[in-house]
């Protein structure tokens, strides 16, 4: 799920809540002040560094991954920096940070600020997995699958359509016409798969996996 960290106080909520929020402000139907700790949002780039340095102060792990994140895209008004970004990430990590690990999986299976190492991307990946990120779920299972553990691979696909992952589905019902899937388990995860899509569909949901569909474009 995307999420959307505020630097007021430190609290995430989802990319879906937080969009339809944004419209409800934009309408003048509720002032624009945070859900959680009823500050002024921040207006600027400036101010929401500004609140995001008086979260790192607090150690916390959510601050140090956004700001990590905004050194990658060069957001916030900073110049790109990943080595920055990767020292934030790292920290934010060692902190507990689910979207922390995810990152620096990516960033090591791709080469991005550092060398690609495919032992250090599993690493990240399964701790990212363990923390309950859906999309790092579905890439252990990829890599699995790319060293030919088909029934490791099936298991954590299975897993991640558990959470509205569509391409995990897929690679399941190819593994079902291979063979490597029984009837039952793919019926499972079809089902399994429905109710999470039924249980979470919203025009916000959407727009957050539209969100995410950019975001992941950007980690290749």
């Amino acid at each position: 799920m995307i999420t959307v960290y505020q630097p007021c106080c430190g609290k995430v909520f989802c990319y879906g809540c937080a969009l339809a929020e944004t419209k409800e402000m934009d309408k003048g139907n509720i002032k624009g002040l945070c859900s959680f700790c009823r500050v002024p949002l921040a207006r600027t780039d400036k101010e929401r560094m500004k609140q995001c340095k008086k979260r790192l102060k607090l150690n916390e792990a959510e601050s140090f991954y956004t700001l990590g994140s905004k050194y990658r895209e060069g957001n916030w008004g900073l110049s790109k920096d990943m080595s920055k970004a990767i020292e934030l990430w790292n920290k934010a990590a060692d902190l507990g940070s689910v979207s922390a690990h995810h990152s620096l999986g990516v960033a090591y299976s791709i080469g991005d600020g550092v060398k690609k190492n495919v032992l250090q991307t599993i690493h990240y990946m399964k701790l990212a997995a363990m923390g309950g990120h859906e999309m790092a779920r579905y890439q252990l299972g990829m890599i699995e699958k790319d060293y030919c553990n088909t029934e490791r691979a099936m298991k954590h696909l299975m897993i991640a359509a558990q959470s509205e992952e569509k391409k995990s589905l897929k690679e399941i019902g190819e593994g079902y016409k291979a063979g490597h899937v029984t009837k039952e388990e793919y019926a499972n995860a079809l089902r399994a798969y429905k109710d999470s899509c039924d249980e979470m569909k919203s025009g916000q949901r959407e727009a957050a996996k539209l969100h995410r569909h950019v975001q992941d474009h950007r980690s290749r």
